[in-house]
């Protein structure tokens, strides 16, 4: 799994202190918001014990970082020189004389104080049970900032941590430049005059520095890569790495299509959902090494996968890619008036007394007749939008068949009723659900859908899917302008609770626009993409007046619009259109 993209800045939330962290503790620190917790605050700090790890950041002589090992030792202790050289920017809270950060209802913005080139990064051993990570930059790799600078700049937890973030390279070097026109002003306000050099210094090197960066983190994947391959006859777990790029190296013939069940240690057969090397690879490029795991452990816990995320997050085309054989998997949408057991398996006709079957049922006929025979190969059942109605009423009879062993096929059958099943050359109307029979469902969260009872989530594993917008563009093919993939990076980040998502539909649909864009009468791709945003990003989104947490989103909206309203005419106008009807007392609901 890759941890950051290469090239990119790294940044790091601090607690907020006086005196430029100079090393010395607060005065009447007790009463001091620095973010850190009171009681530390009234154990240590009050006492004038300086285990604060953050005072010594901007110290003038020997600065210094101290992390804790719950919130780094996951990526250090494997790659201890994987920081060095790469660009850390520093942020936390604004505070002011003499409270430090104000106890306000609104949840306060995060300014950034300065960043690091770092030099060196060291395990210092408290205890036997205790590690700090020390970090220092190189003696001219340090700056801190005239005055601490709004953090507008687009940033994502990084899987595996949730202590480092990533940071867009361009737009760290974008905060710089404005920042160096601030540090311009007629009457600076510096907290040393040695500030104004390093942070000179700093900026005109920034460029190159972020180029050794990237060079020394593609020559640290390489010989990852080589020591992967040497290592790789080697039993035992490999370490993930922290760049991207860098796969599951461990050799492994590529296996044909799986024709009979894999017996596991405990004697359980196992019946896969992933049957090729290439359907792992795809799922491990598409999202992650986690969610290629999440569905590999799925074969050996529970035969009812739950595929969960935003819409156009790929849930149905990941479910698709898993069995391959076309006869062997089927595509069932779920009705939102499905009440009982006959809206999914059929009905006796009261005419004939045979009993019509659905192509559900036809399928499960199938899949029975493969295993008769002696075909364990796995046969794959898709829902679409398995919440749409609830799943209890309908899917009862397969939920509780489907959970008998193997070997019970009393137990395992499911009567019909009538005489016999029409268009089935059997003797019964009785139907078999096979032990090699794998269920995947997508789900929906929204007002349209149900939420599922513990009686169906005990039975299933759920997965989340997420897809960042660059990676979703990638999948798309899509090749942007760095703003580009900024612009909709930063708004992805503002709206993913507002399930407004950067969709792969809406990908798609920039792509055909992109390449159609005189038949649209479009000037550029600013223009194809303003309306892509516009049509299937923003619409998306409701906004109720009285609600305190759409304050926060309008602000960040109304900074986004600053920033590429320039370019993103429509969705400027759009958003100025949501804030003057919120001030009026209209809601705001595009659909």
């Amino acid at each position: 799994m890759s941890f950051i993209t290469i090239g990119n800045a790294l940044g790091c939330t601090i607690n907020s202190h006086r005196r430029g962290w100079d090393g010395s503790i607060c005065k009447n620190a007790e009463t001091w918001n620095c973010s850190a917790k009171q009681q530390f605050r009234t154990d240590y700090c009050q006492q004038g014990d300086p285990r604060c790890y953050h005072i010594h950041i901007f110290e003038e002589e020997n600065p210094y970082c101290l992390i804790d090992d719950l919130g780094i030792g996951w990526l250090l202790e494997p790659y201890p020189e994987v920081l060095n050289n790469q660009v850390l920017l520093f942020w936390g809270k604004r505070f002011q004389e003499p409270r430090g950060i104000s106890d306000i209802n609104a949840r306060p913005k995060d300014y950034v104080f300065g960043a690091y080139r770092v030099r060196n990064v060291s395990p210092q051993k408290i205890n036997e049970f205790k590690t700090l990570w020390k970090i220092e930059p190189y003696p001219d790799g340090w700056t801190r900032f005239q005055q601490p600078y709004i953090l507008t700049v687009y940033y994502k937890s990084i899987i595996g941590g949730v202590y480092l973030k990533e940071v867009n390279r361009v737009a760290v070097e974008n905060m710089f430049e404005k920042a160096a026109e601030q540090a311009h002003n007629p009457h600076p306000n510096w907290q040393s005059p040695q500030d104004a050099e390093r942070f000179e210094h700093f900026y005109a090197h920034l460029h190159e520095w972020f180029e050794t960066a990237r060079e020394d983190a593609g020559k640290l994947q390489q010989n990852m890569v080589r020591t992967y391959t040497s290592r790789s006859t080697i039993p035992s777990p490999m370490p993930k790495s922290p760049f991207e790029g860098l796969k599951n190296l461990e050799v492994k013939k590529a296996s044909s299509i799986v024709t009979s069940s894999k017996p596991a240690k405990n004697g359980i057969s196992i019946y896969p959902l992933l049957e090729k090397e290439i359907a792992k690879e795809k799922i491990k490029t598409n999202y992650s090494k986690e969610i290629l795991d999440a569905v590999m452990a799925v074969s050996l816990t529970k035969n009812i996968l739950l595929l969960t995320g935003s819409p156009g997050v790929g849930k149905s085309s990941l479910a698709i890619d898993l069995v391959e054989d076309q006869e062997r998997k089927i595509i069932v949408p779920v009705g939102s008036t499905w009440r009982g057991r006959e809206d999914l398996l059929g009905y006796v006709n009261p005419i004939s007394n045979d009993f019509e079957p659905t192509d559900f049922t036809r399928f499960l006929c199938k899949a029975e007749s493969a295993w008769r025979k002696n075909d364990k190969r796995t046969y794959l059942i898709i829902f679409e939008e398995f919440n749409l109605s609830q799943p209890e009423y309908w899917f009862a009879d397969i939920l509780v068949r489907s959970q008998y062993p193997d070997d019970q096929d009393k137990l395992r059958m499911i009567e019909l009723g009538g005489k016999g099943i029409r268009g089935i050359n059997t003797t019964s109307s009785k139907v078999f659900v096979s032990p090699a029979l794998r269920f995947v469902a997508t789900l929906n969260n929204d007002h349209t859908t149900l939420s599922l009872s513990p009686r169906v989530l005990d039975r299933a594993s759920i997965i989340e899917l997420t897809l960042e917008p660059r990676t979703t563009l990638g999948r798309a093919k899509l090749e942007l302008e760095e703003k580009q993939i900024m612009s909709i990076e930063e708004l992805d980040a503002l709206l993913k609770y507002k399930n407004a998502m950067f969709s792969l539909r809406a990908a798609d649909s920039l792509k055909r626009c992109l390449e159609n864009l005189p038949v649209l009468d479009l000037n550029s791709s600013w223009d194809a993409l303003d309306i892509i945003l516009l049509q299937q990003v923003l619409t998306k989104v409701r906004l109720m007046v009285g609600d305190p947490a759409n304050d926060n989103l309008i602000q960040g909206l109304e900074e986004w619009s600053e920033g590429y309203g320039k370019y993103l005419r429509k969705c400027a106008s759009l958003i100025n259109g949501w804030t003057e009807a919120l001030k009026d007392g209209r809601d705001v609901i595009q659909a």
